[in-house]
């Protein structure tokens, strides 16, 4: 028998803060800050999905998280972990694999300089312009540049809108949702990550995948899997489905 295997998306894909969920509806802490505090939730359907996935398969975050905002997400995985948008990718027991620093780390080296020009940049107006920006690394590599705010999305809307304008790189790409957005390095993304831990996990006999994301960013390692799934009401339906809603 072929093995489930499920990638999954974390932040409003299968947990979101508490304003993103239904009013009145029971809910399980699912996420934490760095104070112990809950920060992100759980529904009763996302709960029954997660545990009947556990039942049948084996599930892999896919997440722009990094390591150690992974460790604070309530939810025990015990298979390959994806996070950094894909930069990082860990084995189960928690190590880079020695072609990580073959294949991954040439890749975000060569992008580094790009990387540390916008955080440059982006940094000296954020105060200005009422967002702010962090950098993220592993092993002494840049994986991206993370930049949130707490309106309702008008600042990043603003801040994504000239920086398209402008033109990125080729070799840097744009992740924007809502109050998140994130440059990252192509080459080291979500789908180039969900790709080779596939290849991995197929050398140890079949398996069947399945991709669950909420963002248009997630759509390219959902097209890597088997099958795609998306819950109600997420970017992915507002921005590509609506047309065909009744």
């Amino acid at each position: 028998m072929p093995r489930v295997v499920i990638f999954l998306d974390l932040d409003d894909t299968i947990l979101q803060t508490a304003p993103k969920c239904p009013p009145g509806e029971p809910l399980a802490p699912a996420a934490f800050n760095r104070a112990g505090e809950v920060l992100s939730f759980m529904t009763r359907a996302q709960q029954r999905l997660l545990n009947f996935w556990w039942e049948q398969g084996i599930v892999i975050p896919v997440t722009g998280r990094t390591d150690s905002a992974l460790e604070r997400v309530a939810i025990s995985f015990h298979s390959w972990r994806i996070t950094h948008h894909g930069a990082v990718i860990r084995q189960p027991d928690g190590t880079l694999p020695i072609w990580w620093t073959n294949e991954m780390q040439p890749i975000l080296a060569a992008a580094r300089s790009l990387l540390e020009d916008y955080w440059n940049r982006l940094s000296a107006e954020a105060a200005r312009e009422g967002y702010r920006i962090s950098r993220h690394e592993v092993d002494a590599c840049l994986t991206y540049l993370s930049v949130k705010a707490d309106d309702d999305g008008v600042t990043l809307a603003r801040l994504a809108a000239r920086l398209q304008r402008e033109g990125l790189p080729a070799e840097l790409a744009l992740h924007w949702n809502g109050n998140n957005m994130a440059l990252t390095v192509r080459g080291a993304q979500k789908h180039d990550a969900v790709r080779r831990v596939t290849g991995e996990l197929r050398r140890e006999g079949p398996i069947v995948t399945l991709g669950a994301g909420d963002s248009l960013t997630d759509l390219p390692f959902m097209c890597v899997c088997d099958f795609a799934l998306t819950p109600r009401d997420s970017q992915i339906q507002r921005q590509t489905w609506s047309e065909y809603w009744l």
